[in-house]
C-alpha cells in the first residue's frame, strides 16, 4: 500500500508545483520585469550547474540504503551514510571554491550591465553557499526515501512549495526585488533537510552517522555505480539549464525570459508525463529479477501504450491552444513564446515515447547504455543551440532541443530496448505507438469546432472545450486503444466502485 501512497503523492507534489508556477509567474513578471526574469531564470540556470557537484551519489546514498535496509544490515547502512557525509562535506566545499572562482567571470561573459551584475554577484552567492551546505543535508532526504517514506518527502516538498510561493510574494510586494526571490529560494532550501532531519531519526531504527565511520573502499563502490547518474544529471541539467545561458550570449535578456515561458510549459508537461513511467520501475525491476521477461516486454508495450494515451491528448490539445493560452497567461508581450512552446511540445512527446524503453533498459542492467545516450543527446542538443540561435534566433534553440530528441533518444535508445527485448520496431510502432494516433484527430476537429462555436476568452472556456476534446478523445481510445480483455477489466473496476457498500 506504501507504494500506491509513494506514487500518488508524487502526483500531487508535481501538479501542485504546476499550479503554483501557473500563478506565480505572471506576477513575479509584474513585478520585476521582463529583463530581471530574464536574469533570475539565468541565475536559477547557473545554480543548477553547481548541482553537478552531487555526482550522483544521491541516487546511490538512495539505492544503498533501501537495499540495506531490506537486508537489516545497520551497520553496512551507517557506514555508507558517514563515508557519504565525508564525500559531501568535501564536496560542499569545493562548490563554496567554485562560486568564488566562477561569479566574477560569469557575470562579465555574460555581459551583465553594472547594476545586474551585482544583483547577479549577490544572488549566486547566497544560493551557491546554500547547495554546499544542502549537499551533506540532502542525506536525510536519501534515508527516507530509501526507507520507503517518499510519501513524507513529497509532503513536506509541496508545503516547501506553497511557502516558497507566500516567501516569494511578500519578499516582492515588500520591494526586495531579484534578491527576495533569492531569499526565499535559499530559506525553502535549508528548510527542507531541518524538517526531515528528525522525521529521519524517528523512522530509522539504529541510525547512526559520524565521520570516524569513514570508509575509503566504500568511496570506490558507490562511484562504481554513482558516475552513470553522475552523466545523467549532467545531460539533464544541460537539457534544462544551458538554454538560457546560450541565449544571453548572444540575445538580450528580454529573450531570455521569453523563452523561458515555453520552456517551462513543455518541461512541466515532460515530468507530468514522466510520474506514470516512473511508477513502473519496480514493477520493472522485480520482474527482472524473478526471470519473468514478458512482464518486462509488456512494461514496454502495454506500458508505452498506456503512457502514450494520456502525453497525446494532453500534449496534442495543448499545441492546439498554445496560443491562446500563452496570450491569456502571459499578455501579448509574450506572443514570440508562442513558436517556441509548439516545437518544445513535439520534443517532449517524442522523449515521452522512449520514457519506457529509457526504464526498461535502466532497470535491466543497460543503465551505461542510457547514460551515454541522454549525454549524446544534451550534447547534441548544446551544440546545435549554439549553432542555430545564430541565425534563427530562439526558434533555433526549440529545433536544437527537438533534433536532438529525434537522432538520440527516439532512434536510439528505443530500438536497443526492442531488441533487448525481442521486439521489432514495427511491433513496437503497432502495438505502442498507433493504437493511441486514431482517436486523437476526433479530439482535434472537436476542439476546432468548439473554437468556432466560443473563441477561448480566457480560462474558464479553455478548460471546458479542452476537458470535452479530451473525453472525446478518451471515448474513442476506450474503443479503438484496448483490446476486450482490457475494456471488460476497466468496466469490472467501475461497477465495483459504484456498487454501493453492503
Amino acid at each position: 500500500m506504501r507504494w500506491v501512497l509513494n506514487i500518488a503523492s508524487n502526483y500531487l507534489r508535481v501538479v501542485v508545483g504546476i499550479l503554483v508556477m501557473f500563478f506565480l509567474i505572471p506576477y513575479m513578471v509584474s513585478r520585476l520585469g521582463m529583463d530581471l526574469f530574464g536574469l533570475w531564470t539565468l541565475i536559477f540556470a547557473v545554480v543548477g550547474l553547481f548541482g553537478l557537484l552531487d555526482l550522483g551519489f544521491a541516487t546511490a546514498a538512495m539505492k544503498y540504503v533501501a537495499e540495506l535496509t531490506a537486508s537489516g544490515d545497520r551497520a553496512g547502512r551507517n557506514q555508507i551514510l558517514s563515508t557519504l557525509l565525508v564525500v559531501y562535506g568535501v564536496l560542499g566545499l569545493i562548490c563554496i571554491l567554485a562560486v568564488a572562482l566562477l561569479v566574477a567571470p560569469v557575470a562579465l561573459w555574460l555581459g551583465l550591465g553594472p547594476a545586474q551584475a551585482e544583483t547577479f554577484t549577490h544572488a549566486l552567492w547566497l544560493l551557491g553557499v546554500v547547495v554546499a551546505i544542502n549537499l551533506p543535508a540532502s542525506l536525510v532526504k536519501a534515508i527516507l526515501i530509501g526507507g520507503g517514506h517518499m510519501h513524507l518527502v513529497n509532503a513536506l516538498e509541496l508545503i516547501l512549495t506553497l511557502l516558497n510561493a507566500a516567501l516569494i510574494v511578500i519578499l516582492l510586494e515588500s520591494g526586495m526585488g531579484l534578491m527576495g526571490l533569492a531569499i526565499a529560494t535559499a530559506t525553502t532550501m535549508l528548510l527542507g533537510p531541518l524538517a526531515l532531519l528528525p522525521l529521519a531519526i524517528r523512522l530509522t531504527p539504529g541510525l547512526a552517522v559520524s565521520p570516524r565511520q569513514f570508509a575509503p573502499a566504500k568511496v570506490r563502490e558507490l562511484l562504481g555505480f554513482s558516475v552513470y547518474f553522475f552523466i545523467a544529471n549532467i545531460a539533464v541539467l544541460i537539457i534544462l539549464r544551458m538554454d538560457p545561458v546560450v541565449i544571453k550570449a548572444f540575445l538580450p535578456l528580454t529573450a531570455v525570459a521569453i523563452y523561458a515561458i515555453g520552456a517551462k510549459i513543455a518541461e512541466y508537461t515532460y515530468l507530468l508525463n514522466k510520474q506514470f513511467s516512473n511508477a513502473l520501475m519496480p514493477l520493472i525491476s522485480q520482474s527482472k529479477g524473478a526471470g519473468d521477461t514478458a512482464m518486462v516486454r509488456r512494461v514496454l508495450l502495454d506500458g508505452t501504450r498506456f503512457l502514450l494515451a494520456i502525453a497525446v491528448p494532453f500534449i496534442g490539445l495543448l499545441l492546439f491552444y498554445s496560443e491562446p493560452f500563452i496570450l491569456i497567461w502571459m499578455g501579448d508581450e509574450f506572443a514570440e513564446a508562442v513558436p517556441i512552446l509548439r516545437i518544445l511540445l513535439v520534443a517532449m512527446l517524442l522523449a515521452c515515447v522512449q520514457l519506457n524503453a529509457a526504464n526498461v533498459l535502466g532497470m535491466t542492467g543497460k543503465h551505461r547504455f542510457v547514460a551515454f545516450a541522454m549525454a549524446g543527446s544534451a550534447l547534441l542538443n548544446l551544440a546545435l543551440s549554439i549553432l542555430l540561435v545564430q541565425s534563427f534566433g530562439l526558434i533555433g534553440i526549440a529545433f536544437g532541443t527537438l533534433i536532438a530528441t529525434l537522432v538520440i533518444e527516439l532512434t536510439l535508445v528505443v530500438p536497443r530496448a526492442c531488441r533487448d527485448q525481442g521486439v521489432s520496431p514495427l511491433v513496437f510502432a503497432r502495438r505502442a505507438i498507433w493504437p493511441t494516433l486514431p482517436a486523437l484527430l476526433p479530439a482535434l476537429a472537436t476542439a476546432w469546432l468548439l473554437a468556432q462555436w466560443q473563441p477561448v476568452t480566457g480560462f474558464h472556456w479553455l478548460f471546458i472545450e479542452g476537458a470535452l476534446s479530451a473525453l472525446v478523445y478518451f471515448t474513442l481510445f476506450y474503443w479503438s486503444g484496448l483490446d476486450a480483455a482490457e475494456r471488460a477489466l476497466i468496466s469490472d473496476k467501475v461497477r465495483a466502485l459504484l456498487r454501493p457498500a453492503p
